[in-house]
């Protein structure tokens, strides 16, 4: 999801499946981490903002009823495609859309699960004012997965349409400033941190599909998740390529 105000001879800024590589559709074992690090945050209804093609989708819908929301169509489609609509519902909107946040205020969501969107939104404080707006009526939470640490910002960042990249201390007051209790809050994947430095600040790779970036993406998944997953499990890594935050309503 990305809203811009750029102007109108600027180059549209990349939407849904554009912003990832496309390997990351069968890191089965990445997104398999992800989910183990938040189930149990994850309640019986949630709404995933920026489900895209469905990677963490599969997994909360084995849990939870989940209606997968995103702004492109088209990655809907392939969620679509790839998972089934059994305990899935899609819905194309724009989660920074009031409107929307009212509607879905009236469903009775207890979780919403946003797992690298919010860097895409010129005004995240909007978004997540808006997620809080939806999950309020039911003292619900908000599990938010983002990039972290503004010194890894580079080329790839530039080229996933990524506005920024979070710290801890600022995502914090985003989230406090909603008015959520924040109840968890970690940085993850120490190794990727810095490959994605090399490739984005020192190599420059400007192609989230080059190929030594897909390569990468399946040899990581394949061989390097495994180890952080059981090493990440023992203790918690002071620097990480995402962080991992946790808001409760009240």
């Amino acid at each position: 999801m990305h809203v811009s105000s750029n102007g109108p001879d600027s180059i549209p800024p990349p939407t849904g499946l554009d912003t990832m590589t496309r390997a990351v559709v069968h890191a089965t074992r990445y997104s398999e981490w992800l989910f183990s690090l938040i189930e149990g945050f994850v309640g019986a209804r949630v709404l995933e903002v920026g489900a895209g093609s469905g990677n963490l989708t599969r997994h909360l819908a084995a849990k939870a009823e989940v209606t997968a929301l995103d702004l492109s169509h088209d990655a809907l489609l392939v969620l679509a495609r790839r998972l089934g609509t059994a305990n899935i519902e899609t819905v194309a909107a724009d989660i920074c859309d009031p409107a929307i946040s009212r509607q879905l205020a009236e469903r009775g969501f207890d979780t919403i699960v946003s797992s690298n969107v919010i860097e895409h939104i010129e005004n995240d404080a909007a978004a997540i004012g808006n997620m809080c707006d939806i999950v309020t009526p039911t003292r619900g939470r908000i599990i938010l997965i983002v990039p972290a640490h503004a010194v890894l910002f580079g080329s790839l960042d530039r080229a996933a349409g990524h506005y920024r990249r979070y710290s801890r201390a600022g995502l914090s007051s985003l989230i406090r400033n909603a008015g959520l209790e924040i109840i968890e809050a970690r940085y993850v994947n120490l190794l990727g941190a810095f490959a994605w430095y090399v490739n984005g600040s020192i190599l420059k790779t400007s192609n989230l599909n080059a190929s030594s970036v897909n390569i990468q993406a399946r040899l990581f998944d394949r061989f390097a998740v495994p180890v952080l997953r059981r090493s990440e499990s023992v203790f918690s890594p002071p620097f990480g390529q995402s962080l991992l935050m946790v808001g409760q309503a009240s």
